[in-house]
C-alpha cells in the first residue's frame, strides 16, 4: 500500500474510533448493516498480543458490548438462527470458543452488566485431565524457548515465530491441524516442549491459557444470559479425521456437557472450523441444531447449507472498537 494510502487509513481508523465512541456513535452504527454472529475466545486484563491476538482487553469487550448494545440488536445465538431479527437494526449474536477461566472472569460479568445474550463453546479436556488447549500450549512455549524438540523422531526446529520440521519444511501447526489431527499427537507434542520450557508454573500469564473447570462451567451455565455449546472434545480438526472419529468426539462432547449443565446441547462450534458436509449431516442427526464454522466455510455449498453458518472473529489488531469494524468488513 502507497504511504499516502497508509496514512490516510490510520486517521479513517483513528477518527472511527473516537467518533464511535463518542454520542455521536449512531453514525458509525449506521454504516453496519446485516446479521453477524461474533468470535470471540478469550477477555484477559490488557488483551496482549505476546502469544497471538486471540484476547480482547477487558476495556475493549466493555467498549465493544456496550456499543452493540446501544446501537444494534444483540440477540441469542438460537433467535438468530431461527431469523428473529431487528428490522431496522443490524443484528448480532455473540460467540466465545474455547472456555478459557478468564470467559467466567471477565467476560461473564459484562455480559451480566449489560443483560447481553451469548453461546460458550467448550471442550471436553477436563473429563480427561487436560487444562490447556494444544494451540496455546505450542504458542506459548515457542515464546519461551528457542531449543530443537523431537516428536516421534522427526526433528523440529524453531524458525521465526514457529517450529519447522528439518526433514519436510513443515510447519509443525500445519502438522497438527492437518496431518496429525489426532489427540495422542498433540500429546506428543506438549511432552517435547515439556522437557525444555516449564512455562505453566508462570502464574503471571495463566489467564491466556487456563481453561475453565467443571465446577466453573457448571455455575457459566447457570447465567441466565449464557448457554453453553460443544466445541468438540479433544478440540482436534474434525474435519481431518476419519469420520467416525469425529462423530464419536461430537457424542463424547455432548454427553459430557449434558451431564454437568443438565440440558439438551444443541449449538455446536467447530474446533478450528474444520468440518465436513458429511459430519454436518451426522451432527444434525446427533442433536445439532446449530452449527457454526469459524471465520469461512470450507466448501463451495455451505453458503447455501442452512445447517452451517460462518462467523466474524475478534482479533487484537486494531483499536477497540475498529477490532468489532474490522470483523464484520472482512
Amino acid at each position: 500500500m502507497p504511504f499516502a494510502a497508509r496514512v490516510f487509513s490510520k486517521i479513517k481508523r483513528i477518527a472511527r474510533e473516537q467518533i464511535a465512541g463518542s454520542f455521536m456513535g449512531g453514525i458509525t452504527a449506521g454504516n453496519i448493516r446485516g446479521n453477524y454472529i461474533l468470535m470471540y475466545h478469550g477477555v484477559t486484563k490488557t488483551g496482549s498480543t505476546r502469544f497471538n491476538t486471540r484476547h480482547a482487553s477487558l476495556d475493549c469487550f466493555r467498549k465493544q458490548i456496550a456499543y452493540l448494545k446501544k446501537y444494534c440488536s444483540v440477540i441469542s445465538l438460537q433467535d438468530f438462527v431461527d431469523g428473529k431479527f431487528h428490522p431496522q437494526k443490524a443484528n448480532f449474536a455473540i460467540t466465545f470458543d474455547d472456555g478459557y477461566l478468564n470467559n467466567f472472569i471477565n467476560a461473564r460479568p459484562i455480559l451480566e452488566q449489560f443483560k447481553c445474550p451469548a453461546t460458550f463453546f467448550i471442550t471436553g479436556l477436563n473429563q480427561i485431565g487436560d487444562n490447556i488447549l494444544w494451540a496455546d500450549f505450542v504458542n506459548i512455549a515457542t515464546t519461551f524457548t528457542s531449543s530443537d524438540i523431537e516428536i516421534e523422531g522427526e526433528l523440529f526446529r524453531k524458525k521465526g515465530n514457529g517450529y519447522f520440521s528439518a526433514t519436510s519444511g513443515k510447519s509443525l501447526y500445519h502438522i497438527i491441524k492437518h496431518e496429525k489431527a489426532g489427540y495422542n499427537y498433540k500429546q506428543k507434542v506438549k511432552e517435547a516442549f515439556s522437557n525444555v520450557t516449564r512455562f505453566q508454573d508462570e502464574s503471571a500469564i495463566k489467564e491466556y491459557w487456563q481453561l475453565m473447570d467443571d465446577r466453573q462451567i457448571t455455575a457459566t451455565s447457570q447465567s441466565e444470559f449464557i448457554t453453553i455449546g460443544s466445541h468438540g472434545y479433544y478440540h482436534n480438526n474434525l474435519g481431518v479425521l476419519p469420520h467416525e472419529d469425529a462423530l464419536n468426539e461430537l457424542c463424547l462432547s455432548k454427553k459430557y456437557l449434558e451431564e454437568l449443565v443438565q440440558y439438551d446441547i444443541r449449538q455446536l462450534a467447530y474446533p478450528d472450523g474444520s468440518y465436513t458436509p458429511a459430519l454436518i449431516q451426522s451432527a444434525r442427526q446427533t442433536g445439532f441444531n446449530v452449527q457454526l464454522a469459524a471465520d469461512r466455510f470450507l466448501f463451495d455449498e455451505s453458503p447455501y447449507n442452512p445447517d452451517i453458518k460462518k462467523r466474524c472473529g475478534i482479533y487484537t489488531v486494531d483499536s477497540c472498537l475498529n477490532q468489532l469494524f474490522s470483523a464484520v468488513q472482512s
